[in-house]
């Protein structure tokens, strides 16, 4: 009896294999195509990486740091699209000469890896899904600064805005129109103005300049 539970308890306190530990990204894509490989890869501290590494040429990085509110965006994305690719079966091997290699890895879920086609996307979560890492890769390649929230923001007369299309623009006065405020923005320093609604404003700007 006491052999037994002497027994008992060793096997109790001897521990089990050590867990892995949480991934540190939130979402990452491998693309695999003729031996050119590009992994974006999007971390839980809001750091998106882009890798890639040609077939006899040296890899190129290039990184960016998203807002919170862009980092949670693409964590609700994740999360709707796990949720929906977890339901599925079976998804088949990407083809022989490409493959997309897509892992989840949401908070407080075990991590998730699907590999596809490079042809298309055969759900509506991965498509999703795709279509957000397609636009982070965009940003990233192109050197755009983040997009500021301002879908709560109202005008205030002094500030600076940078535009879409590259432009700073300050604004000079404000008119109560009664169907919302319209700004008049002086383009850089010269004497041009533009005259934009609320709703026009916050659609054209990317963020507000700070001094």
């Amino acid at each position: 009896m006491i052999a037994a539970l002497l027994a008992t308890a060793v096997a109790t306190a001897t521990p089990g294999p050590a867990m892995a530990p949480a991934p540190t990204y939130l979402v990452e894509r491998v693309v695999t195509f003729h031996a050119t490989v590009r992994r974006l890869s999007v971390f839980r501290d809001g750091t998106i990486v882009l890798v890639h590494r040609p077939r006899d040429d040296e890899p190129t990085i290039v990184n960016v740091r998203l807002d919170p509110l862009e980092l949670r965006v693409v964590a609700q994305v994740v999360e709707e699209s796990y949720r929906e690719l977890l339901r599925r079966e079976r998804i088949p091997d990407g083809l022989a000469e490409g493959s997309i290699e897509l892992r989840l890895a949401p908070i407080d879920r075990p991590p998730l890896t699907v590999r596809l086609p490079v042809s298309g996307a055969p759900s509506y979560g991965a498509a999703r899904l795709q279509q957000a890492l397609d636009e982070l890769e965009v940003r990233l390649l192109s050197g755009r600064p983040a997009r500021d929230n301002l879908s709560l923001w109202m005008p205030q007369v002094g500030e600076r805005l940078e535009l879409e299309d590259g432009r700073i623009v300050e604004i000079t006065e404000l008119f109560d129109t009664g169907d919302g405020p319209v700004a008049r923005l002086r383009v850089g320093e010269g004497p041009v103005a533009l005259f934009m609604t609320l709703q026009e404003l916050r659609r054209s700007a990317i963020r507000l300049v700070r001094p």
